[in-house]
C-alpha cells in the first residue's frame, strides 16, 4: 500500500511539473482599452499600464490599427504566447513599439497584422549619447550625463 501511495504521489508531481513546463507565462493579444486615449483617434503608438484586463497589465495601441491588445515585454517572439481570445491572425513578433516615455526602447509582443518594424529604432542605439531613453544601458547609472534618468 505504501508503494502505491508513493507511486501516485510521484505521478501527481510529474504531472504538475510537466504542466508548469508547458506554460510560457503571460499570454498576449486579448483586446484591451486605454481609457486615457478616449475616442480621439490617437495617431501615435502608445503602451499603457495598468491595463487590468491584461495578465501583464500592459496594453498596446498601435497608430492606425485596431483593436488595442494586451502585450508583454519579450526577448524574442518565442516569449509571445497568443491568447485563445486574440483577434490577431498573423501571430506576434517581439519589437520596439515606442521610443519615448517610460516604455521607450523596451521590446513588446506586437501583432504581425499591424506590420511592425523588426528593426531596432535609431533612437534605441545605446552607443549614441544623444539618445536619452532611460531604459538604455548605462542611462540610469550615469545621471550626470542623463539627469532625467534619476
Amino acid at each position: 500500500m505504501r508503494s502505491l501511495s508513493y507511486s501516485l504521489g510521484l505521478m501527481v508531481l510529474l504531472t504538475l511539473l510537466t504542466s508548469a513546463a508547458g506554460c510560457k507565462g503571460t499570454q498576449v493579444g486579448r483586446q484591451c482599452i486605454l481609457p486615457s486615449l478616449g475616442d480621439a483617434g490617437v495617431s501615435q503608438t502608445v503602451v499603457g499600464s495598468p491595463a487590468l484586463e491584461c495578465q501583464s497589465r500592459t496594453c498596446l495601441h498601435v497608430a492606425g490599427a485596431s483593436p488595442d491588445m494586451c502585450t508583454a515585454e519579450c526577448d524574442s517572439a518565442d516569449d509571445c504566447e497568443a491568447s485563445s481570445e486574440t483577434p490577431c491572425q498573423g501571430g506576434f513578433v517581439c519589437a520596439v513599439p515606442v521610443v519615448v516615455g517610460p516604455f521607450c526602447c523596451k521590446k513588446f509582443c506586437v501583432c504581425k497584422d499591424f506590420n511592425p518594424s523588426m528593426d531596432v529604432p535609431a533612437a534605441c542605439d545605446a552607443a549614441n549619447a544623444a539618445n536619452e531613453c532611460c531604459n538604455l544601458p548605462g542611462r540610469r547609472e550615469n545621471t550626470t550625463m542623463y539627469p532625467a534618468c534619476k
